[in-house]
């Protein structure tokens, strides 16, 4: 399992050292700033909230969610890719933020110290599919934490080509390919109150909720005898 974590952490570091230079200006208006606002939206921040902005990358979330937690709260931004990172940290110091926080590291392994209330994933796929990282981030949220994750899925199974469409996407930001048929899937026992939207023809999910109390994980507890989560990078296939 730790081989296999390992080894898609060094594909994702490779693949976004090669997507960094250009992401702003082409990843971010293919994905849609629209949807990732809405998911901030949908976390209800209010000033001093302590938030974490899961698979940061250049920190284009940062600005909504500054304007909900103000100069009294704290941002941190988690990100597996220096060179993505690199690309916040200048954002940042250009906005003259002296409340956020960038940290490289994996999800499964990040530690922060201050209680968590709000946790953002923003076409964070690769993050959404392990039960490990999702246990490891809940476990520093505060009571009543909220969470919300926006990304692409596969449309109904009737539309050839838009499914086609995300397939190309899905190849070239994901480590990840398995769970788009539900990417939100793995959080859902982790939350309470699961609010979901589907945008562009159900190619772009939305969700919401509040955190449920305990640190076990829940995933894992729910089916003793399954197989870990190994982090593999099974394809899977809309639903006929």
């Amino acid at each position: 399992m730790l081989t296999n974590m390992r080894t898609q952490h060094e594909l994702t570091r490779e693949k976004y050292r090669r997507h960094a230079p250009s992401y702003d200006s082409v990843a971010a208006p293919l994905l849609g700033a629209a949807y990732q606002h809405e998911a901030v939206v949908l976390l209800g921040l209010v000033p001093g909230d302590v938030v974490v902005d899961v698979g940061c990358g250049t920190g284009s979330n940062f600005a909504s969610i500054e304007r909900g937690i103000g100069e009294k709260g704290h941002l941190f931004g988690v990100d597996l890719s220096p060179e993505m990172l690199e690309q916040a940290r200048a954002l940042v110091d250009s906005r003259g933020w002296d409340n956020v926080s960038l940290i490289n590291a994996s999800a499964e392994e990040v530690q922060i110290r201050p209680s968590v209330d709000a946790f953002l994933f923003s076409f964070a796929h690769d993050v959404l599919q392990s039960s490990h990282a999702l246990h490891n981030l809940f476990k520093h949220a505060s009571k009543g934490a909220r969470v919300a994750a926006c990304g692409i899925k596969w449309a109904p199974w009737w539309n050839l080509a838009l499914n086609l469409y995300i397939f190309q996407v899905a190849q070239q930001y994901h480590t990840v390919q398995k769970g788009l048929s539900e990417p939100w899937g793995q959080l859902r026992p982790f939350l309470s109150n699961l609010e979901l939207r589907l945008w562009a023809f159900e190619t772009i999910y939305v969700v919401s909720g509040t955190l449920k109390q305990g640190t076990q994980d829940p995933v894992q507890s729910a089916r003793p005898n399954a197989a870990p989560d190994d982090g593999s990078d099974r394809l899977d296939s809309p639903q006929y």
